[in-house]
């Protein structure tokens, strides 16, 4: 059988490669993976047994052998030109081998050549005799001497040539030979289906299913993978609360977004990066590619993470189905579409086709995929039968078609699984299934996102790397602006012009370019600037100039609805903030994480608005009601119809804006309790921040100064989540100010900057590149500011904790890579050097924990008698996880003991004998505080 070894791609074929080589040689081969280590792809020392095609042993070699991949991506038509292009190669190869100051040693004894090219063995005049004689002759012209000039020159050859005459045999395995070792080497041709079988793969399921049923695989697979690529790769951010309601191909929108990878890369491609990883093959027994082989990709609220992985799992369905016959016109075009903008991003369809799947994993946690009987592998195979007419997929059947085939399946919003059992049980699915995928050694690439605040359980780190969605660059989020522009107006060039130059007014404009940092925002923004709104200088009059743009273009239309929105935009409103509150409060409740209302639910709420505002639903109103109802049935501005689920909102950031609505119409006093309340919730973070922003964005100074007088004393006051302890605070006030909202406020910009640099006194936080981020952007401003920031750096590294010195130091270490990346100025990259001040002292070192002191805390404390046991459980459960022992009743009792002021007091006094030292401090900071602010709160702030 011939194979398209072409169709593998560089990476797919050098880990095919490896992987005969490993069969051929034993373990001892190790793949050293393209461009690494001066062009050593693999490597082996020992003994190498070479055997003749008649079984018997041609060659033994022993010694240090280098294995060099030569792949062509497409084959010529004329067999001596393919020859002459590896000959070539391999002429440049030994050029590299030759050069004392290339950096390649040590010289190998032995080569190996691997290519895809396949060599006529035509004695004399074929391929392989021509190749060795080409490199016969290289050698030889350095035996040469009549060109030497000099001296130096004579030095220089007879050094090259003392270097390759060290390479004492050589080895080619050409095409011809590569499909003779797959012939031979079962396990590694079964280990490559995507590469090596037909185009259309469906319909050759035969040829790698073995004893799979393909009859009824078949089917079934080819229908879920045609109509998901037409109908699951829709996004709706176009008119986010049209009343058009429809959707765009994602390929239309998509782009690329910058991520920071776990060696420190900043702003590496995340497309690329993905990719990149999936053109592995990937069985755990045969793969080149070192553990985690999956990925958690974090990002900020519209950051993209969605719109990211709809079109990954896009682009592998246009891989798999692309050259397959029956397909439909729309099927072909959203092909070529993904092709397309592929293309757009310096991309090409993969060579390794995997069969590709995406999970809304608050839809799985709502609708029943986490009882306690349930597998996600289950799920699966519900959701395939589900658009098959061909009988139902059983899991079994699945697991055999994952063992044989190539997966990716994306696993999207971890973040919308909130209440703390619940999201407990879905990371344990999740582990169990990369677990079992493993041990079955399947070819799956896992990619799960979700939101950076509230991750902290770094989800089996064996298992998962984790990579961070970073802002757009100015020049980035222009691209994406204009792609945005273009795909929304279409050919109406008048108005796409005048977008264009819009946007590009406020990229030139320094107090909107902080609001140019994610898609969402981008294309909030360019929706605006097309209806030539006046643009705002703050993230949450974005978003709401965005309601107010949406609502003005519904309510100037002709029609009965207009005549609505204008004779009642105010119940109308109050309609969106209390069902945006309503589902952020439902959302993290483990019965209601896909956030939707059902038609009984939107009616009650309606009937309430109405009802508070002086009409008679059941009355002589009950026409507005039933007008409200039909226009929320079709879209009402942001809340639409969200299948057969009920309505809702399709962009989340969206909804939370509605609740930072709702959750600040109050008196002031009942509104600075609910923020307390919502600070240190990661569910809350955004609602929180929007809230602010909306309370800066009035004009009124004295709400200013009190907001600002909140986070002074928000952790003093805050023992129900040991506030005094691990204060939350600062990086609140990073983000206040990040966000922008008061950037033309400078008294409380300077007050709120000082209590954010705080955040350096404790030990190096997970965040700290975030951290680093802010400060940087917020230090290249102005003079003034880059001397906050230079003070805060200078505290820190003055501070009597060790902690803090490092800390600062390791902010340090970050600037110069990240003032790069941002395109900074002088001001920000001279924070780098900022020193101690002049004869400070040292640190002492931090203090052993004293357990026996805590205990006398918590014995002695002057409480009422009911409250002892409660805290002596308390301290018992926390002492527990401090010490790293996880344990879901001690998690209890803490919660428990952390309910009342009383208890709650006691424990944060007691706290502060044991986390000065930092090991204690951070298992406190990073795993067992981020499980009780995850505790479920809507209740509390209505």
């Amino acid at each position: 059988m011939q194979y398209n070894l072409e169709q593998l791609g560089p990476t797919g074929f050098q880990d095919l490669a490896a992987s005969l080589a490993v069969a051929e040689f034993g373990p001892n081969v190790q793949a050293l993976g393209p461009g690494r280590d001066g062009g050593r792809d693999m490597v082996h020392t020992g003994r190498t047994v070479w055997t003749a095609d008649d079984g018997a042993h041609a060659d033994a070699w022993d010694g240090y052998t280098v294995f060099q991949v030569k792949h062509k991506h497409q084959l010529d038509a004329k067999p001596e030109d393919n020859a002459s292009w590896l000959r070539s190669e391999v002429g440049r190869e030994l050029e590299r081998w030759a050069s004392p100051t290339s950096g390649r040693d040590p010289v190998p004894d032995y080569m190996v050549i691997v290519s895809n090219v396949r060599l006529s063995p035509y004695p004399g005049s074929g391929g392989y005799d021509g190749l060795r004689s080409d490199i016969a002759a290289f050698i030889n012209q350095f035996e040469d001497d009549s060109r030497d000039i000099d001296a130096a020159a004579t030095n220089v050859r007879l050094k090259k040539l003392a270097r390759l005459r060290k390479i004492r045999g050589w080895q080619f395995w050409d095409g011809n030979q590569v499909e003779k070792l797959l012939a031979a080497h079962a396990s590694v041709r079964h280990s490559f289906p995507a590469f090596l079988t037909a185009a259309d793969v469906f319909a050759n399921l035969s040829q790698f299913t073995n004893n799979l049923p393909a009859a009824e695989l078949e089917p079934a697979l080819r229908s879920h993978a045609r109509s998901a690529l037409t109908s699951d790769g829709l996004i709706y951010f176009d008119e986010a609360g049209g009343s058009e309601g429809s959707g765009f191909p994602v390929h239309e929108l998509a782009t690329d977004l910058p991520i920071t990878t776990p060696s420190g890369e900043l702003h590496v491609s995340a497309i690329g990066y993905v990719l990149d990883r999936a053109e592995h093959m990937l069985k755990p027994r045969t793969t080149m590619h070192q553990r985690p082989r999956h990925m958690v990709v974090t990002g900020a609220p519209g950051n993209g993470k969605t719109t990211l992985s709809k079109f990954l799992v896009q682009v592998f369905r246009a891989a798999m189905l692309d050259g397959a016959a029956s397909l439909s016109l729309d099927q072909k075009r959203v092909i070529d579409g993904t092709r397309a903008a592929l293309s757009r991003l310096d991309r090409s369809l993969p060579h390794h086709r995997r069969w590709a799947m995406r999970i809304d994993l608050a839809e799985y946690a709502q609708e029943g995929g986490l009882i306690t009987d349930s597998t996600l592998l289950r799920w699966i195979a519900q959701k395939v039968s589900a658009r098959s007419n061909h009988g139902d997929i059983q899991p079994s059947l699945l697991k055999s078609w994952m063992t044989r085939w190539p997966w990716f399946l994306v696993l999207d919003g971890l973040d919308e699984v909130t209440e703390p059992h619940t999201r407990k049980r879905l990371i344990q699915q999740v582990t169990e299934f990369v677990d079992e995928a493993e041990a079955d050694n399947c070819d799956t690439f896992v990619v799960l996102t979700t939101r950076p605040v509230g991750y902290t359980e770094q989800i089996a780190p064996n298992h998962f790397e984790r990579v961070d969605l970073d802002y757009l660059r100015l020049d980035e989020a222009l691209r994406y602006g204009s792609l945005a522009i273009r795909v929304r107006l279409g050919g109406d060039i008048e108005r796409v012009e005048r977008a264009l130059r819009r946007l590009r007014e406020a990229a030139n404009d320094d107090s909107l370019k902080n609001l140019l940092r994610t898609p969402l925002q981008v294309l909030i923004l360019t929706i605006i600037v097309e209806a030539s709104g006046q643009l705002p200088p703050d993230r949450f009059s974005l978003f709401w100039s965005y309601y107010e743009t949406i609502f003005r273009r519904e309510r100037d239309k002709p029609g009965d609805f207009s005549y609505l929105l204008r004779e009642h935009g105010t119940q109308i409103q109050q309609l969106h903030e209390r069902i945006g509150f309503e589902l952020q409060a439902r959302s993290e409740i483990a019965q209601h994480s896909y956030a939707t209302l059902t038609y009984p639910e939107l009616r009650e709420v309606a009937w309430s608005v109405l009802e508070d505002e002086g009409f008679r639903p059941a009355g002589k109103d009950a026409d507005l009601l039933t007008r409200l109802l039909n226009a929320a049935t079709h879209r009402l501005v942001l809340i639409a119809p969200r299948g057969n689920e009920g309505y809702g909102f399709d962009v989340r950031s969206l909804q939370e804006l509605m609740a930072a609505m709702r959750l600040t119409n109050a008196e002031p006093e009942t509104v600075h309790a609910r923020l307390r309340q919502a600070a240190a919730s990661p569910h809350w973070r955004n609602t929180w921040i929007f809230a602010v922003g909306r309370i800066f964005a009035t004009p009124q100074g004295h709400q200013h100064a009190a907001v600002v007088q909140l986070i002074n004393e928000l952790d003093r006051s805050s023992p129900e989540r040991l506030g005094n302890v691990v204060p939350v605070a600062p990086r609140l006030a990073l983000e206040i100010v990040d966000d922008g909202m008061v950037r033309s406020m400078p008294k409380w910009r300077a007050k709120l900057v000082t209590h954010g640099l705080q955040v350096l006194q404790e030990p190096v936080p997970r965040d700290l590149l975030s951290i680093a981020r802010i400060l940087l952007r917020y230090a290249d401003l102005s003079d003034d500011q880059t001397a906050e920031v230079s003070a805060g750096i200078r505290r820190a590294l003055d501070g009597e904790s060790v902690a803090s010195r490092a800390t600062a130091l390791a902010l340090q270490e970050q600037i110069p890579a990240l003032a790069e990346e941002m395109s900074l100025g002088i001001r920000a990259k001279g924070l780098a050097r900022v020193l101690k001040t002049p004869n400070a002292k040292l640190g002492r070192l931090p203090r052993e924990p004293d357990w026996a002191a805590f205990d006398e805390e918590i014995h002695t404390a002057p409480v009422a008698p009911a409250v002892v046991a409660v805290i002596q459980e308390a301290a018992d459960g926390l002492r527990n996880l401090l010490v790293g022992i996880p344990d879901d009743h001690a998690m209890e009792q803490l919660v428990e003991g952390l309910h009342t002021t009383e208890s709650s007091e006691v424990l944060q006094t007691a706290l502060q004998h044991v986390t000065e030292k930092s090991s204690v401090f951070v298992e406190l900071r990073d795993h067992v505080l981020p499980t009780v602010n995850r505790q479920p709160i809507g209740d509390s702030l209505r």
